[in-house]
């Protein structure tokens, strides 16, 4: 399924599509909100705003959201401090919610809203970057050994050898304690009379 038909069908009929999605194929399978608010924002600020109006309609809180302005002032500050997480990601975390997972307390303004999307974030998202991640670095610590890689190069004779061996003229480093020492070496043996 291409991005573009993946974000159409998710936008048309976003319930639909988030039925049965646990909070892994929401990370792995989902549609970043950045990309989406590049691509369609008007679409996914109403689509998020729906959602939204659908879960404090379920949401039992006597301090809730008044206006629809509020409304619209929560979608905003989710696209804005969540460009990384996943669309599907945000719908879990309404669906979290809903379901009684975040403790509300009867409160239910942008500032709870946006604890309990961090919480899911911390849950969820956070886990399976770290899992990710330490993958990624197995396979790359994995691929590189150095000792094998200085043996095959000294046995196929591509390993240089150090200036010194290589060249005894070469120019000392001024403040190299042996190139000091081999200078002085050498004028004593300059200095020296011949018998």
């Amino acid at each position: 399924m291409t991005q573009s038909k993946h974000l159409n069908g998710l936008l048309n009929d976003a319930r639909r599509h988030m039925t049965g999605v646990q909070p892994d194929v929401a990370y792995k399978q989902g549609f970043s909100m950045s990309l989406a608010n590049k691509h369609e924002p008007e679409r996914l600020g109403v689509m998020l705003l729906g959602e939204l109006e659908r879960l404090v309609r379920h949401v039992s809180a006597t301090r809730t959201f008044q206006t629809q302005g509020d409304l619209q002032d929560a979608v905003d500050d989710i696209c804005e401090l969540f460009p990384s997480l996943k669309v599907e990601e945000i719908l879990s975390a309404f669906k979290h919610i809903r379901q009684g997972r975040y403790k509300l307390f009867g409160n239910f303004t942008t500032n709870t809203l946006l604890d309990c999307i961090r919480q899911y974030e911390m849950e969820n998202t956070v886990t399976f970057r770290e899992q990710e991640h330490r993958q990624r670095k197995e396979v790359l610590c994995a691929s590189l050994d150095v000792k094998r890689l200085i043996s095959d190069l000294d046995r196929d004779g591509k390993l240089k050898m150090s200036r010194k061996t290589l060249d005894r003229k070469y120019i000392p480093y001024p403040n190299d304690k042996t190139d000091a020492k081999q200078e002085t070496d050498t004028s004593k043996e300059k200095d020296r009379p011949e018998t």
